[in-house]
């Protein structure tokens, strides 16, 4: 085929596609230009024009926006925090933060949240009676707030809350119309004047509280004592007042010094060895360290700490320690009991050494530096006193039963002498020494200890 002919062939091919194109446009319908869809930062949208609750999509944003909080608060001080923060993150979502702006008497804007202690409940209501006159998101956001915090809070505090329903309830008449008489008022409960409330219920309002607060800040060593050592509870009760004093518009006094007081009256000794590590940095310049992180710091140690099993636990030392100081004060406090008489001498100028069996004279030999200090004799296991002055050697356990670590009345003796010498300057000489003897057992501890030698024994 010539050139020419398959030109011709691919021309009319072409003209015959773009009028089939044609032919199809022309029988298309247009298709529906896609609507541009308004940005929102939350699924209510924003600006303030009211909600269409009668609609799914206006049903289904009360519903969420109401939801009760997982969580339902119990009216403690100590959760007052956590739950205004719920609050605060539930308005964001919703878009209807500023109802929860309230002006205070200067004229500028609180976050009621966050500095209730600024505000009024007279500012309180004059700021909700603006909104309440309008119909518009404001208005309904105060409503679901109300149902929010109806749903959200223990029965027993709605008892009180409702026992000061007056504080939330608001005479709020509509706007009026222009040639229209003015509407009657209506009684209205307003859900920022309800949080506010409960904010009163809960932290008690006086002249001496921000004293109080700033009192509690400087003794955290109280506070934790309080806290059982417990870092994760003591973070948050310090976390707490500190934002109750920023609620109140105070300025926060350093808190490190403190801090580190708090963490160094600790019962932990290798948690109080760790802060007193970075208390020495902090003082030397090498650590530059805020409250905040110190507080993580601390937390952080106390969870590795936790997790391997170490936290408060005590060294054998330490639990020796406890021991004996124990039975110290057991026996300081234990009644004055007379010494076990005994004689002398036969009045034939005998002594006591010469009376005694040759069988038993080992019993008054002290054993030589180096020596062991327990030993058995015939059987039975005797063990050495250097607190007696006659039988140096007793049974390690009596003929009635007695263990010679449970106590020695001879340790007892020294010990009620010591106290009397102490309590008496001009004690005798005896007494001193008396005095020096204890001294010396509670430096030594009570481990050879024994119990006083019955004369059956021998």
């Amino acid at each position: 085929m010539e050139p020419a002919q398959v030109r011709a062939l691919v021309e009319a091919a072409v003209a015959a596609a773009l009028q089939n194109q044609n032919v199809i446009q022309a029988i298309r319908p247009p298709q529906a230009v896609r609507p541009v869809i308004p940005f929102a930062v939350t699924p209510a949208g924003t600006g303030n024009d009211a909600w269409d609750f009668t609609s799914g999509t206006g049903l289904k944003i009360f519903m969420a926006a109401t939801a009760p909080f997982h969580i339902i608060y119990d009216g403690k001080e100590l959760n007052l925090r956590d739950f205004l923060r719920r609050v605060w993150h539930r308005a964001e979502a919703f878009g209807w933060t500023d109802i929860l702006f309230v002006t205070d008497a200067s004229g500028t804007a609180r976050n009621i949240t966050k500095e209730h202690g600024c505000l009024t409940i007279e500012l309180v209501k004059a700021h909700a009676l603006v909104y309440l006159r309008q119909a518009n998101r404001r208005h309904q956001a105060s409503a679901c707030l109300r149902q929010l915090l109806i749903g959200s809070i223990t029965s027993k505090l709605a008892d009180r809350l409702t026992n000061k329903k007056e504080s939330y309830t608001i005479n709020a008449a509509p706007a009026a119309q222009i040639g229209q008489p003015a509407p009657a008022p209506i009684p209205t409960e307003d859900g920022t004047c309800m949080l506010f409330e409960i904010i009163k219920l809960v932290s008690v309002e006086t002249k001496a509280t921000v004293a109080l607060i700033s009192k509690r800040l400087a003794n955290l060593e109280v506070v934790m004592e309080e806290c059982k050592s417990n870092i994760d509870v003591f973070n948050d009760v310090v976390d707490d007042l500190i934002s109750q004093l920023e609620a109140r518009d105070v300025t926060v006094p350093d808190m490190l010094n403190p801090l580190f007081d708090g963490y160094s009256n600790c019962a932990d000794a290798n948690f109080v060895k760790y802060i007193a590590t970075k208390r020495d940095a902090y003082y030397d310049g090498t650590l530059v360290i805020t409250h905040s992180a110190l507080m993580v710091s601390a937390l952080e140690k106390y969870k590795i700490m936790k997790d391997m099993k170490l936290w408060l636990k005590k060294s054998d030392e330490e639990l020796e320690l406890i021991t004996l100081k124990a039975e110290l004060t057991k026996l300081k406090t234990a009644p004055k009991t007379a010494p076990t008489a005994r004689s002398g001498g036969d009045g034939k100028g005998k002594s006591q050494k010469q009376k005694m069996d040759d069988k038993h004279a080992w019993k008054l030999v002290s054993p030589k530096e180096g020596e062991a200090q327990q030993k058995t004799v015939n059987g039975k296991k005797y063990i050495y006193c250097p607190y007696h002055q006659t039988t140096k050697w007793v049974l390690e356990i009596n003929n009635k039963g007695v263990v010679h670590r449970t106590g020695c009345e001879k340790m007892k003796e020294a010990l009620i002498a010591a106290k009397a010498a102490k309590e008496n300057p001009a004690a005798p000489e005896q007494e001193a020494a008396a005095a020096a003897m204890a001294n010396a057992i509670e430096d030594v501890g009570t481990d050879t200890l024994l119990p006083i030698v019955d004369d059956e024994e021998l």
